[in-house]
């Protein structure tokens, strides 16, 4: 019998560890920045306003000390261009979501401080409104899957908890155009 309750506990313990030691390859992060959308606006009488506020949620796996594997979902914000003609004047937005799956390539500076670099792929979603006071308004929807690229650092403020800073670059299809969208965001990563 006390052979039975030292196999028991030995199996529990085991299991503890084994739990713990695959929890602590998962993480979570959020983090809020400023995309900018690299948009044409040197036409005469067109004036652009190619900044937005962005947000990214994140879950990863360490698969070991130097590669993970992130998916997350993004907000691109918006852009927003007016042009004026004569007394017509017209307005655009484009609004930009996605998905995207990326492999990330780490490196520890020390203790505390950390790099990382991700290449994968994003499918962005981009909604467009364009109208022209009592005359047209139009609305499109874009999807299409385009490389990311990113690179950041983070920095441990605990154990669990890290602070992560990234410069990424999206490309994005506007109708039948391509271009890209550089986001800079900070945040916070969680590792369970």
């Amino acid at each position: 019998m006390l052979k039975k309750k030292w196999f028991v506990s030995l199996m529990l313990l085991a299991g503890l560890t084994v739990g713990a030691s695959v929890s602590a390859q998962v993480y979570v992060a959020g983090t809020v920045g400023q995309a900018k959308w690299n948009a044409d606006c040197t036409q005469s009488g067109v004036s652009c306003d190619n900044t937005g506020s962005s947000y990214k949620v994140i879950g990863g796996y360490n698969l070991d000390k130097n590669f993970a594997l992130e998916a997350s979902y993004f907000s691109l914000g918006k852009m927003r261009a007016t042009a004026n003609l004569g007394s017509i004047s017209g307005v655009a937005e484009a609004k930009g979501t996605g998905f995207e799956f990326a492999g990330v390539v780490k490196r520890d500076f020390n203790e505390d401080f950390a790099g990382f670099a991700k290449f994968g792929l994003a499918r962005v979603s981009v909604d467009t409104t364009a109208s022209v006071p009592s005359l047209v308004k139009m609305d499109t929807d874009t999807n299409s899957t385009q490389p990311v690229f990113g690179l950041g650092l983070t920095y441990k403020v605990s154990k669990e908890v890290a602070l992560r800073g990234e410069v990424e670059t999206r490309r994005v299809k506007i109708g039948d155009e391509k271009s890209a969208v550089n986001n800079f965001s900070v945040g916070v990563q969680y590792t369970f």
